[in-house]
C-alpha cells in the first residue's frame, strides 16, 4: 500500500477549474464538442500539465491523448505492461464540469503525486477522443474505432453542426484513417480504471463517498412509428378515431410498468416524439417516437426485447394502428472484471451504472473497472452538475493504492535490495525469507512465490524457525493496546474483530495467550484473517493440548498462510 501524503484535492479542484473555462457558453455550462477550438484548449491545458512533469505525450490514430512517464516510454519499454486511467473531455450542449473531466483530472494527479513521492508510476493517462454522442450523432466513437468497432468508412459518414465528418474533423487533432491498423488497440496494459461521476442521485442520497461499478447497463434503442387515421377533432366520435397520439400515451405508459417488471435497474425512456399532421383540430394520423431500454444483464436485455414489441403489437392492434418497431441500436451489458471490482470492493459499496462510457467498449478487451463518486442531487448534463473535490480525491487515493502495487513481473527483474523492500514483510518482522526465496526466481504466481519462501523457512535452522515465530505479537496482546504493530498485523486483528472487544473478551484472550506461552514458549499464532474472533478462542482450548513439535509445525503453516494474504495484497498479478 501506498503511503502516499501527495493526492491533493486543491490541485484536483485547479485542473477541473481549468477546463471547465475552456467552453462556448461561458457561464452557461460546459460546451465542448469534440475537435472543436475549445475542446483543443482543454486538451492542450491537460497535455500542458503532463509535458511539464516530462511524460511521454503520443497522439493515437483515433485522436486519442496518451501520456505516461517518459520512463515507461512505449517505445523504449514495450515488455512491461502499465495501467491505463482516464475519461473524456467533450460535453454535451451546457453540460457540466465534472462528466468525464474528473477521471482525467484522477489520472493527472496520480502521475502528479508520483512524482512528488519520487516514484515512477506505470501508469498511462488516456483521454479518450469522442465519448458522448451529440457532435456526431453515435456516443463513444474513439474507443469503438481504436478496438475495432468502427470502421474509417462508417466514421467518414457521421457529420459534426459544420458538415465535416469525424475523419475531416479530427485531422488536425491526430486521427489519421491511414494507421487504424497499426494503431488499433493492443492489451498492453495491466487494464483499465476510469473515476467518473455517478449521474443519478442514490450515492448522494445514501450519502456514500464512493462505489465500484460491477456492471454497465446494456442498451437497447428503437425507432416506433405509429399510423392511425386523422380526422376531425370535433365531427369524430371517441369510438371511431384511430388516435396514433392516444397509442403512443398508452405504449409510454406500458412501459413504465414494463420496466419494473423485468428488473428493479431497468428503466426506459421515450426520448423523441414527433406527431403528424401536429394541428390543434386534428386527430393525429402519425407518430414517431423512440425508446432508450436499459438493463444490467444480456437475458434481461433479450426479455424486453420480446416484451417491448408484444406488447406494443397487442395495444397497437386493438386501436386499429399501424405499426411498426425498428432496433435502431443493441449494445450489450458490460461485466467489470471481476478481480478488479473485489479488489475495490473490500472498501467500498458495489453499484450499476446505467449511462454508458467509454469502459463499456474497452472491458470486453482488457481488464476495466469503474469508481463513482456522487453527483450533487443527480444532476448531470446540466451547468449545476456538482462533485465533491474531496470525493474525488479519495477515489485517487485508492486508485492510487492499486496502481502503486508492484507487479509480479516486476518483481522477477527487481534486484535483492528492491524485492526485499516489497517482500520482506510478508514474514513478520523476517527480510531474510525474502532475501533467500529471492535467488530463485522468477515465480510464476505468488503463490510459487508464496511457496518458496516456505520452503526457505522449512529449510531454516531451528534457531532461525523459533525466532521467525517469536516475531510473531499476541492476539489483543501489548503490542495492540499500545498501537506497535506492524501495519499489517494491526489490519490482520482488526479485520477478525479482535479491535472491537468487550471486557470478558480481553480477559479471556490474555488468560489463553498466558497459558499457551507457559505451555510451549512461544505466542499463539493464527491466520486472523481467515478466522473471527469466536473461532480463534475456540481454537485455543483445542491446540492446548498438542505437543510442542505439533504445535511449531502449526504455526509455521499459519504464517505461511498470513504471507499468502499479505503477498496477494501487496503484488498485483496479472490475468493473462
Amino acid at each position: 500500500e501506498s503511503n502516499s501524503m501527495a493526492i491533493r484535492a486543491d490541485r484536483i479542484e485547479s485542473d477541473i477549474r481549468a477546463i471547465a473555462a475552456c467552453t462556448h457558453t461561458p457561464g452557461n455550462g460546459a460546451t465542448r464538442p469534440t475537435f472543436s477550438a475549445e475542446w483543443a484548449r482543454a486538451r492542450d491545458y491537460v497535455i500542458a500539465q503532463a509535458t511539464a512533469l516530462n511524460f511521454e505525450i503520443r497522439i493515437d490514430a483515433f485522436g486519442h491523448v496518451h501520456a505516461r512517464p517518459a520512463e515507461f516510454a512505449s517505445e523504449t519499454n514495450t515488455h512491461t505492461k502499465v495501467w491505463l486511467c482516464g475519461s473524456h473531455i467533450d460535453t454535451v450542449p451546457h453540460g457540466g464540469d465534472y462528466d468525464g473531466v474528473a477521471g482525467i483530472v484522477v489520472a493527472l494527479e496520480l502521475l502528479r503525486s508520483a512524482r512528488d513521492d519520487g516514484i515512477v508510476l506505470p501508469l498511462e493517462l488516456i483521454i479518450f477522443a469522442e465519448e458522448e454522442g451529440p457532435t456526431f450523432g453515435l456516443g463513444m466513437l474513439g474507443a469503438r474505432a481504436w478496438v475495432g468497432e468502427l470502421s474509417a468508412e462508417r466514421l467518414s459518414q457521421l457529420t459534426n453542426i459544420d458538415g465535416q465528418n469525424y475523419l475531416e474533423a479530427g485531422k488536425p487533432f491526430g486521427v489519421d484513417p491511414t494507421t487504424f491498423t497499426s494503431d488499433r488497440f493492443v492489451a498492453h496494459y495491466l487494464g483499465l480504471i476510469e473515476l467518473h461521476i455517478e449521474q443519478g442521485p442514490g450515492m448522494w442520497r445514501r450519502d456514500q463517498q464512493l462505489a465500484v461499478v460491477n456492471s454497465i447497463a446494456g442498451r437497447q434503442q428503437y425507432k416506433i412509428t405509429l399510423r392511425g387515421e386523422a380526422n376531425h377533432a370535433g365531427a369524430t366520435s371517441m369510438a371511431d378515431r384511430r388516435d396514433a397520439l392516444a397509442c403512443s400515451a398508452e405504449i409510454a405508459l406500458m412501459l413504465e410498468t414494463l420496466a419494473a417488471e423485468i428488473s428493479g435497474d431497468a428503466v426506459c425512456t421515450i426520448g423523441r416524439l414527433s406527431v403528424l399532421p401536429n394541428a390543434i383540430n386534428v386527430i393525429p394520423d402519425r407518430v414517431e417516437f423512440t425508446i432508450d431500454f436499459r438493463a444490467p444483464h444480456d437475458d434481461q436485455l433479450a426479455r424486453g426485447l420480446s416484451l417491448i414489441q408484444t406488447n406494443i403489437q397487442t395495444i397497437a392492434t386493438r386501436r386499429q394502428i399501424d405499426c411498426s418497431v425498428e432496433v435502431s441500436e443493441s449494445i450489450p451489458a458490460r461485466p467489470m472484471n471481476a478481480k478488479l471490482v473485489e479488489t475495490f470492493s473490500s472498501h467500498l459499496p458495489l453499484i450499476m451504472s446505467g449511462a454508458l462510457h467509454d469502459s463499456a467498449v474497452m472491458a470486453p478487451h482488457m481488464p476495466t473497472v469503474m469508481l463513482f463518486v456522487p453527483s450533487k442531487d443527480g444532476i448531470s448534463h446540466n451547468s449545476a452538475e456538482f462533485s465533491r473535490f474531496d470525493d474525488i480525491a479519495a477515489g485517487a487515493s485508492l486508485i492510487e493504492k492499486l496502481v502503486r502495487r508492484p507487479t509480479l513481473e516486476q518483481l522477477n527483474l527487481a534486484d535483492q535490495k528492491h524485492f526485499v523492500s516489497v517482500c520482506g514483510r510478508f514474514y513478520e518482522h523476517s527480510p531474510w525469507v525474502a532475501e533467500r526465496a529471492w535467488e530463485v526466481r522468477p515465480f510464476t504466481s505468488v503463490r510459487k512465490m508464496i511457496e518458496a519462501m516456505s520452503r526457505t523457512v522449512r529449510d531454516a535452522s531451528p534457531d532461525e524457525k523459533m525466532q521467525l515465530i517469536q516475531a510473531h505479537p499476541d492476539l489483543v496482546g501489548k503490542l495492540a493496546r499500545e498501537n506497535k504493530l506492524t501495519a499489517e498485523s494491526s489490519h490482520e486483528q482488526t479485520s477478525a474483530g479482535l479491535t472491537t472487544l468487550n471486557v470478558i473478551e480481553v480477559e479471556d484472550f490474555e488468560s489463553f495467550n498466558a497459558a499457551y506461552k507457559d505451555r510451549f514458549g512461544f505466542p499463539f499464532i493464527i491466520c486472523a484473517r481467515m478466522n473471527k474472533k469466536d473461532a480463534i478462542l475456540a481454537a485455543f482450548p483445542l491446540r492446548l493440548r498438542n505437543s510442542r513439535d505439533a504445535e511449531i509445525q502449526t504455526a509455521l503453516s499459519e504464517i505461511d498462510n498470513i504471507a499468502m494474504l499479505r503477498a496477494s495484497d501487496a503484488i498485483w498479478e496479472s490475468e493473462e
